[in-house]
């Protein structure tokens, strides 16, 4: 009784399909809309009813000619002949040439999805009812039956390849993009850099001299910087600077300045203005994250320090310190799970010294 139910469901929504794809849809606006969310509705229902169908015909033993690894060879039979028939719904009015093989495209056209199922349905009338099913021939069922699968497996296969093949497609056009999006910005900053005047603070490009930079615009930042004769002066004013200090590390970690004796003070005590900030944040932060912290730079901070500034008269380790319990302040209760990932760093770097 329950086959027959869901071959009748199986029926109607076969019947939906082929009505709601039977003249050319408007595929923009609100039509456009209804239209796929109908044939996805419809194909959804069609793929369950027909695979409660077929698990119903296999268990009434309708199945039991078929040699080999039956239920795989069913199973599979029935998935390419759901994904075929809702392919032919899909590309009958749309279509993209050169992706998918042109056998989708003219079953697609030639109402695959209407005989598609129909190779399906006619077999599983007669497999649903062991009188009828000694009472015809078996080749009125088989061969129609063999026939949906086969069509169906060749075009999955399609599918398959096409999508494939859409895929590739598709990844090297954004890796495409995303290299003309790199060379866009590469372009941009060297432009940005040539337009800096003498007059211009360091601050406008102070960024683009960071280690991890390309090459050449960490060239033309650095020697931008370096036309200026105060520009040592000027970074150390940024250091000095409760807004911008931090912006120094950039350029600090792997730009060697030529007084390193001027900077150790300033940075011991940006590293002090630094502590205070932190533990003032995580204290009144109504959103903590882990990532929090890492746009100042720590990491760059202590690079710098062991490569230009370490044992030249300043003991950096008690600032440090003082950083990393900072970075232990008691947050709101509702952060208390929150692990900085800047914190290891410090870390490290205080085990390290």
């Amino acid at each position: 009784m329950i086959g027959y139910i869901f071959f009748g469901f199986s029926l109607v929504f076969w019947m939906g399909l082929f009505f709601v794809n039977f003249s050319e849809p408007r595929m923009s606006g609100e039509g456009g809309m209804g239209y796929g969310l109908a044939i996805v509705a419809l194909g959804l229902g069609f793929a369950i009813s027909s695979l409660v169908l077929t698990i119903s015909v296999a268990n009434k033993g309708g199945f039991d000619w078929v040699g080999g690894p039956r239920f795989f060879i069913i199973g599979a039979g029935w998935l390419c002949m759901a994904a075929a028939t809702f392919a032919c719904v899909a590309f009958k009015w749309e279509w993209h040439e050169g992706e998918f093989s042109p056998f989708i495209r003219w079953l697609s056209v030639g109402h695959g999805q209407v005989w598609i199922p129909l190779l399906m349905f006619i077999p599983y009338f007669y497999l649903l009812n062991s009188e009828l099913r000694v009472s015809v021939l078996p080749n009125i069922y088989k061969i129609p039956l063999m026939i949906g699968f086969v069509v169906s497996a060749m075009m999955s296969l399609g599918l398959l390849f096409g999508w494939l093949k859409m895929s590739a497609k598709q990844q090297q056009a954004q890796i495409e993009d995303l290299q003309n999006r790199d060379k866009k910005r590469h372009d941009e900053h060297l432009t940005y850099i040539a337009e800096q005047k003498p007059t211009d603070a360091i601050l406008n490009i102070i960024a683009l001299t960071g280690r991890f930079h390309d090459e050449d615009i960490r060239s033309a930042a650095l020697a931008k910087i370096k036309e200026k004769p105060d520009w040592e002066d000027q970074l150390l004013k940024l250091l000095e600077n409760e807004h911008y200090h931090t912006k120094t590390y950039t350029f600090l970690d792997g730009n060697k300045v030529d007084h390193p004796e001027k900077f150790l003070d300033p940075l011991n005590r940006s590293i002090l203005r630094l502590a205070d900030e932190i533990h003032k944040l995580i204290k009144d932060s109504n959103d903590l994250q882990d990532w929090h912290f890492e746009h100042f730079g720590i990491e760059r901070l202590l690079r710098a320090i062991d490569e230009q500034f370490m044992n030249k008269g300043v003991d950096f380790r008690p600032a440090i310190l003082k950083l990393q319990d900072a970075l232990k302040t008691t947050p709101p209760e509702r952060f208390k799970h929150v692990r900085f990932t800047v914190t290891p760093v410090v870390k490290h770097w205080l085990k390290k010294h």
